[in-house]
């Protein structure tokens, strides 16, 4: 999450990241543009999706274990314009 932070700094733009657990996703309701799940749970974007009412994505599995935050960054972005 640091990365997608830093990559939003060099790009002046505001980013807030959270990482939550799965258990606790209905607590956040109505705090996120979009959100983001690492791909150990793709398995949960549909019922994550149903829960937030929000475009909700898996992280492809090499940005994730490479920590690209300027990827991750884009594909957010273009998760937020698709809503």
């Amino acid at each position: 999450m640091q990365k997608m932070r830093d990559a939003a700094a060099k790009r002046n733009m505001e980013l807030t990241c959270e990482a939550v657990p799965n258990a606790g996703i209905s607590d956040e309701i109505g705090k996120w543009d979009v959100c983001l799940v690492g791909p150990q749970l793709v398995y949960a974007v549909n019922n994550i999706k149903s829960i937030l009412n929000i475009p909700v994505a898996s992280i492809e599995p090499r940005v994730y274990a490479l920590a690209d935050g300027d990827k991750a960054l884009d594909f957010a972005i273009e998760l937020a314009k698709k809503s």
